[in-house]
């Protein structure tokens, strides 16, 4: 991973949705983002990862499935994949 993965839409949004499945402990999100810009990895995706590592994961999803229905999960996966997302736009249109 490194120089292939470019600032297009295809690979913010797979970082986007990689980032919310995977459990990272706080702030472990920052030195994998920072590895991963330092190898060459654009800064759409990399922002995209940022936004989505910390608020989600399947594990998380799975021990809150007996307290929220199914839907409202799903919503909230989306919805953090779709800001995680935008936020790689946003770094893509701002950042050279």
């Amino acid at each position: 991973m490194g120089h292939e993965v470019d600032d297009s839409l295809l690979w913010i949004l797979i970082f986007a949705g990689a980032g919310a499945l995977f459990v990272i402990p706080t702030a472990g999100e920052v030195p994998i983002v920072q590895t991963l810009l330092a190898l060459g990895v654009a800064v759409g995706p990399a922002a995209a990862l940022l936004m989505t590592l910390p608020p989600v994961s399947i594990p998380s999803l799975a021990m809150l499935r007996n307290s929220f229905p199914p839907r409202l999960l799903v919503m909230v996966s989306l919805g953090v994949v779709l800001v995680g997302s935008a936020a790689g736009l946003a770094a893509k249109m701002l950042l050279p």
